[in-house]
């Protein structure tokens, strides 16, 4: 999805909805939950604001891209304005997904033990199984091989640590394998410490480098573009969610 020297300045976040139809504990959406869509116009100001910055990856991001209700009409538009289109998703949609198949680059399928995940020979775009290291987890050498094994071959694989947002991820992050990893380290986004493990990058959110780098594009859900996850006037929920919490003990 990314090269290892992607910079910053390279992409823009696109943020079709704050809805999602899972619950897991470690969303860093900090909206989630709010009954709000992006509108075709705001993705044409998104459209004309990326080519006037020079940005070449555009990503379409949530809460869940797939429940927007025109969400194969906003890849076309991008995909037709000429970006490389980028769309995360948990694959809970796939007659979405294979729809979108044709406007879409890469697609980011964030994994959660699913049962059904999609094949590569049955897609045009790239498919990226992104994939959390946290403790309980994958939180060995030995887990983390066995996962590259059982799915290298069909996915471009990517691996991340949790990014801190609530008690739970707080809890959770440490996985101190990684230390030890006989991987090459390298500097991701100029902002945290990244490493090549059998050919993938594993982005480690528990080793942040620069905490003052020039961060990306993101155009939110009411159409405003900034470059933070903060909404204006929006308040954010609260950074324990006890009823997630309580589900996943």
């Amino acid at each position: 999805m990314f090269k290892v020297n992607t910079k910053t300045s390279d992409y823009m976040s696109i943020v079709l909805t704050h809805e999602c139809n899972k619950q897991c504990p470690y969303c860093i959406d900090k909206y989630r939950g709010c009954h709000e869509y992006i509108t075709l116009d705001s993705i044409k100001k998104a459209i004309t604001f990326a080519k006037s910055h020079n940005i070449k990856d555009i990503l379409l991001v949530g809460g869940e891209p797939t429940l927007h209700p025109q969400v194969v009409e906003i890849a076309k538009m991008i995909k037709e304005a000429g970006f490389n289109t980028i769309l995360t998703t948990n694959y809970t949609r796939p007659e979405v997904v294979k729809k979108l198949d044709k406007y879409i680059n890469s697609f980011n399928i964030s994994f959660y033990n699913q049962k059904e995940l999609p094949k590569q020979r049955d897609f045009k775009a790239d498919l990226t199984l992104s994939t959390l290291l946290y403790k309980g987890g994958i939180d060995s050498k030995e887990k983390l091989d066995a996962f590259i094994e059982k799915y290298k071959d069909d996915f471009i694989l990517k691996f991340s640590t949790l990014t801190v947002c609530n008690d739970w991820t707080a809890k959770h992050q440490n996985v101190d394998f990684l230390d030890n990893l006989d991987a090459k380290k390298i500097v991701l986004f100029n902002e945290i410490e990244g490493l090549i493990y059998k050919g993938f990058v594993i982005k480690r959110y528990d080793r942040i480098i620069n905490l003052n780098v020039e961060q990306s594009f993101k155009c939110h859900v009411d159409g405003t573009i900034s470059d933070g996850w903060e909404r204006v006037n929006v308040p954010a929920r609260p950074l324990v969610l006890n009823s997630v919490l309580q589900k996943q003990r």
